[in-house]
């Protein structure tokens, strides 16, 4: 009846006379659920709070729960011309092709700073003399070049990049998470910050022999302005959800980041096939400043037309009467935190509170797979700066079969257990490419490594999304969403810090590699040991088990 309704309708308005369709008729024929509110859209924004490296987000592109039994989203499904404009509908509402646009000049800058760092790292060898790429090969398995540069053992340097940048965002997310949420400067924010990045990446096309140890500075605040970028982005998720609908705003979050995806993936072929064509593919300096060329080029207009279409909103919380001025927000929003950790910690102790844990340790460690990666490849692999885009290209396509894991073993088993078993899964990936590449005689076989380890990523970041989204009280979607985006963050300077020592000390690249993994079995032990059973997380969160289950089997 309803599709019959909507059908007269169309032809009445071609007609150009006036239609009402009764909302009783729809109410009997139809089982829509009501407007979702703010807080019940929140749980989405955390579908994308994981951060990055961002082949993560790839497994994302998995069918959402509103593609399965249910008809597309206009713009969902196209053929012939109208493919390309329908791709960006995203039902009149600009923030959400906003949203797209700023995903996708964040996933080109992380591919393109993987390269920038490759090739720092390269340059701090050779500026300490140890041997680089293809000349590892002609020293023993074991040797480690103990020779220092500005001090420090040049393989460090990049863990230290990640170290500067997980202390600046766990120092200063709080305050910015304060002003994104009680004043009306969000966009305000993203603006300035996604200038300030794109800047840094400009300047960063000089980089060379003379100038890697400023470029390497540069890299540790561009780091901590591209935290903000996704915080003030992630802002906007709930109202776009609100604005769409819950069940769109699903399909929506999937074009998201399969956009995101694909353009990883693209600007990585682009970026391979031009090194190539130019003869430079051997030279990871040149090919870090042609990749960072290209990035600035695409960042220019993919973050000034994001931005273009990103409103100005009003401020998501109200203060209470008396409080005022600068430090006065700041003081409310940091006691806020506090007395979420306290409720937390008394009310939830059989799943959020473990959960949140586990977040801290997990997160943790796979957030520094992207800059420790890059050192073991260099060093013990012999790969340069190319080649490590060609490792991260395997990655991305790893996830997509790794996104489709997910939901099959979260439904024959339970969300908690698929993601302990993934966090096994990843420390048991990671210690063996640690201690089987090295020794390897085609160094090219790293990229079965990445495959496999992207394939984990694929099933670790929807199973971890779909955990929270059962573990969430009701009610509190929205406090329990940006606290969760803290806890993500608050420890990531730690497993780099600890490779970073490791490799001072002259232990090895692989042994951090390992020592670093081993925080996501913290996190799954912590799960396994700590946490309630399954049915006792629902029902400490209020949400039934049958409500879980069927989610699970629309996956």
């Amino acid at each position: 009846e309803v599709t019959t309704r909507q059908g007269q309708a169309e032809q009445a308005v071609e007609a150009g006379r006036d239609v009402t369709i009764k909302a009783t008729t729809i109410e009997m024929t139809t089982t829509a659920d009501p407007p979702p509110s703010e807080a019940e859209c929140a749980i989405e924004t955390a579908a994308d709070a994981a951060g990055e490296p961002d082949a993560e987000k790839a497994a994302a592109a998995a069918p959402s729960p509103s593609d399965v039994g249910n008809p597309p989203p206009p713009g969902g499904g196209c053929s012939g011309a109208g493919c390309c404009r329908s791709a960006w509908d995203y039902g009149g509402v600009p923030e959400a092709r906003g949203y797209a646009l700023l995903a996708m000049g964040r996933g080109v800058a992380v591919m393109s700073n993987v390269v920038v760092n490759a090739a720092l790292l390269e340059l701090a060898q050779r500026a300490a003399g140890c041997p680089t790429g293809d000349e590892l090969k002609s020293y023993p398995d074991d040797y480690i070049c103990e020779n220092k540069v500005y001090g420090l053992n040049p393989l460090s340097l990049i863990s230290n990049i990640g170290v500067v940048t997980g202390v600046l965002a766990a120092l200063f997310q709080p305050s910015i998470g304060v002003v994104l949420d009680y004043t009306s400067y969000r966009r305000f924010v993203g603006i300035l910050f996604s200038a300030v990045f794109a800047s840094v990446q400009a300047c960063q096309i000089a980089i060379g022999p003379g100038t890697w140890f400023p470029m390497a500075i540069l890299m540790s605040f561009a780091g901590f302005c591209f935290t903000v970028m996704i915080m003030t982005t992630l802002a906007y998720l709930p109202e776009i959800c609100e604005a769409v609908g819950q069940r769109r705003h699903e399909a929506y979050t999937a074009r998201f980041t399969a956009k995101q995806f694909a353009f990883q993936a693209s600007f990585l072929v682009a970026l391979g096939g031009l090194s190539f064509a130019t003869g430079i593919s051997d030279d990871s300096t040149a090919t870090a400043r042609l990749s960072q060329g290209m990035n600035v080029a695409l960042l220019a207009v993919l973050f000034t037309w994001g931005w273009r279409e990103m409103p100005t909103r009003p401020p998501s919380r109200e203060l209470p009467a008396g409080v005022s001025g600068c430090l006065g927000i700041l003081r409310y929003g940091l006691r806020q935190n506090v007395l979420t950790a306290k409720s937390i910690n008394r009310e939830y102790k059989k799943g959020l509170r473990w959960y949140l844990l586990s977040t801290v340790f997990a997160q943790s460690a796979v957030g520094a797979l992207t800059t420790t990666s890059v050192v073991y490849l260099s060093s013990e692999v012999g790969l340069n700066a190319t080649d490590i885009s060609l490792f991260f290209l395997a990655v991305l396509v790893g996830t997509v079969p790794g996104s489709r894991i997910a939901p099959v073993l979260s439904e024959r088993l339970d969300p908690s257990s698929s993601w302990q078993l993934s966090m096994v899964t990843l420390f048991v990936i990671m210690v063996i490419g640690a201690f089987t590449l090295g020794n390897t005689p085609n160094k090219y076989l790293s990229l079965i490594w990445g495959f496999f380890v992207g394939l984990d990523l694929g099933w670790f970041y929807p199973t971890e999304n779909l955990f929270f989204s059962f573990v969430n009280p009701k009610g509190k979607e929205a406090e329990i969403s940006g606290f969760r985006v803290y806890c993500s963050a608050i420890l990531s300077w730690l497993p780099p810090l600890l490779f970073a020592i490791l490799v001072e000390q002259g232990i090895g690249a692989k042994w951090g590699l390992t020592v670093m993994a081993s925080f996501v079995l913290v996190a799954a032990f912590m799960l396994r040991y700590c946490a309630g059973s399954w049915e006792e997380i629902l029902k400490e969160s209020g949400r039934s088990a049958t409500a879980a289950r069927s989610f699970e089997i629309e996956l």
